[in-house]
């Protein structure tokens, strides 16, 4: 027991004696921190303006593209298919030929149904001569009426057969323009679906020939959500229209019910409003420069469905064909997933900062502003700086970091965000190296677009 109480006080001896030293080594580092004092250097901090700018405002959805129209060819006649003009995967124009049903017995059919047609074309010629004799006979009195009655009838019936040969003509004519088979469409082919000297039987399996696909314009099937599509239709005047409606209808009749004369107002249309599209295309498949304009042509859906919330619209984009020397292509194809935006409002005079910038307390948002401080450096001591001549050091203008709470509006494509309040135009900010400094703390601004030059210039030399 002596001997752990010596050992004991031995230590605590040995504690005290160093804690001194310990407590002058961190006043020496305290001071070393000081501005002047062989302070470290103080933090850099990248820089940008609070901008303020009109603004295009945008509701968004996301995108599928489908074909504007789809067609499978079949054959209308039956024969032996004899030649096939397109190749598969190809772009084919409306009325371009795809392919031949051997005609010879078609021609042979039309052959004979204009021989039938002249034949009873000279038979209703004569029954024509013989109904004019027995006309003058009977004005002569040499023949009854029941004669011209037998004379009429033959007559006719002749016409009736001259009709019923044109049928046989038209129908014969039809059915050989039917062995040539002709794009109904403009668009894509698919492979063919039956090879050439396969009989075709119009009623089977056969007679499917190809499809075609058209793909400019190309539709694009987006979905809103009932909040979005009630916004929508509040820009286009829905509501307004039908204010001014109600207020019109309440002096014409009790109850304020609606006239035909009340009703007479130029609806409002969903149709035609434009869009932009963005395809998910290459590497960065997150990246919307919405570069393919178009327009709303059609609401798909009649109602909001009820599990999801959501209305499907449609809308038109032109699509590019691309052509090689020796091939041609559409740029969209049906199936491909994109983005789309739809104008929504202009906010007029907004203050943007750059979303990076914006950090989080909770469910409070702020920002790191800089202030401009007078600041007087000092020494370890507190006392002055001095020059080399002994000549106390004037102040000096620091950056220093202040916080700001903000409150945040939309944010924009170009990865801005709209702040309602909080932040004066022209006031700077932190964008990068908020995790070197403190409130309160002096920092070293850099302009966003030096460092991005600085940053740039080290890219080459590398």
């Amino acid at each position: 027991m002596p001997h752990r109480i010596i050992c004991n006080t031995l230590l605590l001896c040995l504690f005290c004696f160093a804690l001194p030293i310990l407590s002058g080594c961190d006043k020496k580092t305290s001071a070393g921190a000081l501005p002047g004092g062989g302070a470290a250097p103080v933090p850099e901090v990248i820089i940008d303006s609070v901008g303020q700018e009109d603004v295009q405002i945008y509701i968004y959805a996301d995108a599928v593209t489908v074909p504007s129209n789809q067609v499978m060819v079949r054959a209308r006649v039956g024969g032996f298919l004899e030649e096939l003009f397109f190749k598969p995967g190809a772009i084919v124009r409306k009325g371009e030929r795809l392919a031949l049903i051997e005609p010879d017995s078609y021609n042979i059919a039309l052959t004979l149904a204009e021989a039938e047609l002249a034949n009873y074309e000279a038979q209703a010629l004569l029954e024509e001569a013989n109904l004019g004799r027995a006309k003058t006979l009977f004005e002569q009195r040499v023949n009854t009426a029941q004669e011209v009655q037998t004379v009429q009838a033959a007559y006719d019936m002749a016409l009736a057969r001259v009709e019923m040969a044109n049928a046989n003509v038209r129908r014969a004519k039809l059915e050989l323009a039917y062995t040539d088979i002709r794009a109904p469409i403009t668009g894509k082919t698919t492979k063919n679906l039956v090879d050439v000297g396969n009989y075709i039987n119009p009623g089977g399996l056969q007679a499917l020939l190809l499809g075609i696909t058209q793909l400019d314009p190309m539709y694009v099937e987006f979905k809103l959500n009932d909040r979005q599509f009630i916004e929508l239709k509040d820009r286009l005047g829905f509501r307004k229209a039908f204010q001014e409606e109600q207020e019109e209808a309440a002096p014409n009749t009790p109850g304020g019910e609606q006239t035909e004369e009340s009703t007479g107002r130029q609806p409002v249309a969903l149709t035609g409003m434009p869009v932009d599209l963005s395809l998910m295309t290459g590497v960065d498949v997150f990246r919307f420069d919405f570069n393919i304009p178009g327009k709303v042509v059609a609401l798909v859906d009649n109602q909001i469905n009820y599990n999801t919330a959501n209305i499907t619209l449609r809308a038109e984009v032109q699509n590019p064909l691309l052509k090689t020397d020796d091939a041609e292509d559409y740029m969209i194809y049906p199936g491909q997933v994109g983005r789309v935006r739809i104008p929504y409002e202009v906010v007029e005079n907004a203050v943007l900062i750059r979303e990076e910038a914006i950090l989080t307390d909770l469910d409070t948002k702020y920002v790191l502003v800089l202030t401009k401080e007078m600041r007087q450096d000092t020494d370890r001591e507190g006392n002055p700086v001095v020059d080399e001549n002994g000549r106390e050091v004037p102040p000096r203008e620091a950056h220093i970091v202040t916080r700001r709470d903000i409150t945040l509006g939309r944010l924009l494509d170009t990865q801005q965000r709209i702040v309602s309040a909080g932040l004066i135009p022209g006031e700077t900010y932190v964008v990068l190296g908020v995790q070197r400094v403190r409130i309160g703390t002096e920092v070293r601004p850099t302009p966003l677009d030096d460092y991005n030059a600085r940053r740039a210039a080290v890219a080459l030399e590398k």
